[in-house]
């Protein structure tokens, strides 16, 4: 039961994981060359042809693709043990502690530290850790109470959710992400809006993948649609 459950997490990390890098090859990363192109030319060029990524980078690319398995692996087994704990899986249950887990680990914290490309210039790495840090120990806090109390003792929740904007933005700024350059802040835009596209794209897939996975791996009559039991 236990080899199977985690045999689940693990294909339907691989699954996420590959689906990851390929909605990056084709939104993110053409962005990333192109500002890295113009963090060393001072000019930002035609963007790069992202069919010819692994030709032109084949180990970068292995890197990256390797890189998102693992991690989608790794929140897999998280997912996993959530389900086993509160009971509640099948592939709708998936999705739904997928869009929590998105909002844990990209939304909230993009919030007060957005993705950046290269070339912007950025707060300092400690003050950037220190706020995502916060800003998704405090969503992830503010969501499990959510879902923990019912009526209106689930508005303890809420203060954990605005904790971060009041921190960060209130009393301990995080600067955001400036240049000198319309077109690089042009391009670091688009990139904020495909990153959180393509992460909220992934954390679906995945808790989708590992809610329908989880039931099958439990017993034939564990419900797959989704209510849990």
């Amino acid at each position: 039961m236990m080899f199977r459950t985690i045999s689940s997490a693990v294909v339907a990390g691989l699954l996420a994981g590959l689906c990851l890098f390929l909605v990056q090859r084709w939104t993110t990363l053409p962005l990333i060359r192109a500002a890295e192109t113009y963090e060393s030319a001072r000019s930002v060029p035609p963007q790069s042809d992202s069919d010819s990524a692994f030709e032109k980078e084949p180990i970068r690319s292995v890197s990256t693709l390797l890189g998102d398995m693992f991690v989608a692996i790794g929140f897999g087994l998280v997912l996993t043990g959530i389900y086993a704990v509160s009971g509640k899986y099948g592939w709708f249950s998936g999705l739904l502690w997928g869009a929590a887990g998105f909002a844990t680990f990209h939304l909230g914290p993009a919030l007060v530290v957005s993705p950046a490309v290269p070339g912007m210039e950025v707060a300092a790495l400690s003050l950037r850790q220190t706020g995502w840090l916060v800003a998704a120990g405090s969503t992830g806090i503010g969501l499990a109470l959510l879902v923990a109390f019912n009526g209106a003792a689930r508005l303890v929740g809420i203060p954990f959710l605005l904790l971060p904007a009041v921190l960060f933005r209130g009393l301990l700024p995080v600067p955001p992400a400036t240049t000198a350059s319309p077109s690089l802040a042009a391009l670091d835009q688009v990139f904020v809006v495909r990153t959180l596209g393509s992460a909220f794209l992934f954390w679906i897939v995945l808790g989708m993948l590992s809610g329908y996975l989880f039931a099958k791996a439990g017993n034939d009559e564990a419900p797959v649609h989704g209510s849990g039991r």
